[in-house]
């Protein structure tokens, strides 16, 4: 009978979810009578595999599937960065919220493009329903101001993750309530948000006593000074994005760099002038022994091939390697050369992918 029972789960999840709901009324019958006696550790098991869109459809088949479906380990994350929706509202946001035990809800993603309605009315209800919350991104969302940063940030003490890049909205206040208030924070981008200054950096070295990532890509306002002060006051930091941080200079890197031997992670791009691009990446070679993770990319390709083997020979544990032009990859060679210097290599990203932010 058990048996019986897990071939038919594995049939249910293997069929296509858009056939099953879309059956006509008598087949509905006949296999609501078929599935519906799985045991509830089956069912779960097999919802956990699905997103939001396919929770949301099982949930009204039957009354024993919504009971499963509204498990409270099945909404730890609500994650719409590919939701299907296209115009969801702060209403969908609440009900979505709504529907489990809030405190349950530890990931809470709203950056994908079906959510550019999203406004502080969202924030405001997540804010109040899930004090666990530990992971927010908002990024690329134009209707969310500081306040309802201020209130994210008064009723959710344990955030540790927060990505709220290219908010125009969310300005000094709204940073600084959460750089004040969330102790914990571990990850931070703020790419792209032009209001970021050096005092803005400086305060992020002061008060994050546990950051270990952030990215400042297209902060164009930051200059040398921030960064030192950053590499000054920030012990922990560990991966560090700097492209298109056009104000930041050989110098202010090559301090920056001096002052930060552990870091594993750094991303860099957009250096106009060859000269001063093989020298930061013979700064890199020198200084960041302990990177894992580096990306670089440039919008003119420069004779830099010898420094990027340079870098590949000095770190030894460096497992992944972006390294691509705006008109050009990598050649077949020197992919050879880099992951005979360096056996750890696990990838070599030389996409043509290119982030600038005008």
């Amino acid at each position: 009978m058990l048996y019986a029972q897990f071939r038919d789960a594995q049939f249910l999840f293997f069929s296509s979810l858009q056939e099953i709901l879309t059956l006509n009324h008598a087949q509905t019958e006949k296999n609501s009578e078929r599935y519906c006696h799985l045991p509830d550790a089956i069912l779960l098991k097999i919802f956990s595999h699905f997103v939001i869109d396919d929770l949301l459809r099982v949930s009204r088949v039957c009354q024993h599937w919504r009971r499963v479906s509204l498990d409270p380990t099945l909404w730890q994350r609500i994650d719409l960065s590919s939701c299907q929706y296209t115009r969801l509202r702060d209403s969908n946001i609440i009900c979505l919220v709504s529907r489990v035990t809030s405190s349950a809800i530890t990931h809470i993603d709203l950056s994908g493009p079906g959510c550019s309605r999203i406004t502080n009315v969202s924030l405001f209800h997540i804010a109040r329903q899930c004090h666990k919350l530990r992971k927010l991104y908002i990024c690329n969302r134009n209707r969310i101001t500081s306040t309802g940063m201020e209130m994210i940030t008064r009723c959710c003490p344990y955030m540790e993750v927060l990505g709220m890049s290219k908010c125009p909205l969310i300005l000094n206040r709204g940073l600084g309530s959460v750089l004040r208030r969330s102790k914990l924070l571990r990850e931070l981008d703020i790419s792209g948000c032009l209001w970021v200054t050096d005092a803005v950096v400086l305060e992020i070295g002061e008060l994050c006593s546990s950051l270990v990532y952030l990215s400042i890509e297209g902060c164009k306002k930051v200059t040398d000074a921030g960064l030192i002060s950053l590499a000054n006051s920030c012990a922990t930091l560990k991966h560090i994005n700097l492209r298109n941080t056009k104000r930041i200079t050989n110098a202010g890197m090559e301090q920056f760099l001096t002052k930060m031997p552990d870091l594993e992670g750094l991303e860099i791009g957009l250096v106009r002038k060859g000269r001063m691009t093989a020298a930061i990446l013979n700064q890199v070679a020198t200084h960041c022994r302990n990177l894992t993770f580096f990306d670089y990319q440039e919008c003119f390709p420069s004779p830099v091939e010898d420094v990027l083997c340079l870098i590949a020979e000095k770190c030894q544990g460096l497992q992944f390697l972006g390294v691509r032009y705006q008109y050009q990859t990598l050649t077949n060679n020197l992919v050879l050369s880099l992951t005979r210097r360096c056996p750890s290599l696990v990838k070599i990203d030389a996409s043509l992918r290119f982030y600038i932010y005008t």
